[in-house]
């Protein structure tokens, strides 16, 4: 969850990255023309929106979370310092790796670098960051939220939730991380798609999962009345 103040700063970055995506596209000759990244490998022109999606949609969710939340302050500001941190820093990095894809597809030289190694190092460290960040999820305080999938959890499927949850991020990341280590360079970007089919299956199966504990509640507070 994060607060007004982070999602204005948020926003201001995906509005970076809106306008280097569409100043890049309109330089080429037609939309349609793809991005030159490495030795003969290319990507689509519109996957620069890549950026500033996957940057809306967890900013979105944050501050979605923040408005419902039903707790107490005492609650709430260790998760907006926690929301601060991820938000801001999610898409600051988003904002550097498509600055590297951006300069890479026009072909300039402005620094002694690989920008393929610059661009693994830089997905690195946001999935060390994004690791640290959810490593940090199952000591924060729980509390249900007026606008959330599933229905409330109580205070003992919650926190199991947020658990679990978080157990299963961090091996997410742990594998992300590993690839990005171990990969050739030759792969560029095209693990980038797998990636985020692998994110989908996640958020799919997180609500699933919220729903089934939810009906588990629900049953439990029927059965004690």
């Amino acid at each position: 969850m994060i607060d007004r103040k982070t999602a204005l700063v948020c926003a201001a970055l995906i509005a970076l990255m809106l306008v280097a995506a569409v100043w890049q596209i309109a330089m080429l000759d037609d939309w349609t023309t793809p991005l030159a990244v490495h030795k003969g490998a290319s990507l689509p022109s519109l996957f620069l929106f890549v950026f500033p999606a996957a940057s809306a949609l967890v900013v979105g969710a944050l501050y979605w979370s923040g408005r419902g939340a039903t707790a107490n302050d005492a609650k709430l500001q260790p998760w907006r310092k926690w929301g601060k941190f991820l938000s801001i820093s999610y898409c600051g990095g988003l904002l550097l790796l498509q600055g590297v894809l951006v300069v890479r597809s026009r072909g300039v030289d402005v620094l002694p670098l690989d920008l393929s190694a610059v661009s693994r190092t830089l997905a690195v460290l946001m999935s060390i960051m994004s690791l640290l960040a959810i490593n940090q999820m199952p000591k924060l305080p729980w509390f249900d939220s007026r606008f959330t999938l599933g229905g409330d959890l109580g205070p003992i499927y919650g926190p199991r939730y947020l658990r679990t949850q978080s157990r299963a991020l961090v091996a997410f990341m742990i594998v992300v991380i590993a690839y990005n280590l171990a990969a050739p360079p030759t792969m560029g970007w095209r693990a980038v798609p797998y990636i985020l089919l692998a994110t989908a299956l996640f958020v799919v199966w997180s609500v699933a999962w919220r729903f089934h504990l939810g009906r588990k509640w629900k049953l439990e507070q029927r059965t004690a009345r």
